[in-house]
């Protein structure tokens, strides 16, 4: 019995987290009527962003030449950058040819889909950045907070968090497209290449991800941006469109 009971609290986190994808589709899909296929081309969009353009971007630019060329601070900058502008262009292209038109909640299936896709695949990763420089690094701190459930806890709130950055960076893109505005998409792109830039900064210079401190320090910074990011996303979309 509580070798079962202890299987099953392992296993809590990756169901919290798959959960965490699969729920906010299921409301807005049977509550707000929001369309399978605007939920399916917002899951193409980010596959065309961060697979079809940031991962071979970052292979043959960030790997092969920036790691040679810059200090640790300046790679995660342009990381952080390469990162928003694969993902927010690949959004932006569909929103100019294959979307246009999106009500409020339309917009919230497109960008939270992003989120999901993530929620569903991370947590059954082992290590999601094995073949590059921080393979190593990334592996290490893995395995030390495997047995840590606090750690496997803050890894779903992360995943509630990065559905909220992508929900709002898109819609922000999205009001800028709309309105001819380029602030909301400007703001989209630095909150973007701020999030991702820091990641990869962190694993670079190796902070200690399996230590309770350390991650709260960084899902501090993570929510703080999910909050302002949710604050402009509304503030402008009640103002300009």
């Amino acid at each position: 019995m509580n070798q079962r009971l202890s299987i099953l609290t392992k296993h809590l986190p990756s169901a919290a987290s798959v959960a965490v994808g699969i729920v906010p589709l299921i409301i807005l899909i049977f509550w707000f009527d929001v369309s399978r296929k605007i939920i399916g081309k917002g899951a193409f969009a980010y596959a065309v962003g961060a697979v079809g353009i940031k991962l071979p971007l970052y292979h043959l630019l960030v790997v092969k030449v920036l790691h040679k060329n810059l200090s640790n601070r300046w790679l995660a900058v342009s990381q952080g950058f390469i990162s928003a502008l694969s993902e927010l262009g690949a959004t932006l292209y569909f929103f100019i040819y294959i979307v246009p038109e999106l009500t409020f909640t339309e917009l919230i299936g497109f960008g939270i889909v992003a989120g999901s896709v993530e929620a569903f695949i991370l947590p059954f990763m082992k290590n999601p950045l094995q073949g590059t420089p921080l393979e190593s690094h990334a592996g290490e701190t893995n395995y030390k907070s495997s047995g840590n459930l606090r750690i496997q806890w803050l890894g779903v709130v992360e995943r509630v968090l990065a559905s909220l950055i992508h929900t709002t960076t898109r819609g922000l893109l999205y009001i800028s497209f709309s309105t001819g505005n380029l602030i909301p998409g400007t703001l989209a792109v630095v909150a973007f290449s701020s999030i991702d830039g820091r990641a990869y900064y962190a694993h670079l210079q190796k902070w200690q991800f399996d230590n309770i401190q350390v991650l709260g320090k960084f899902y501090r910074f993570l929510g703080m941006v999910a909050f302002v990011m949710i604050l402009f996303f509304l503030s402008f979309y009640y103002y300009l469109m």
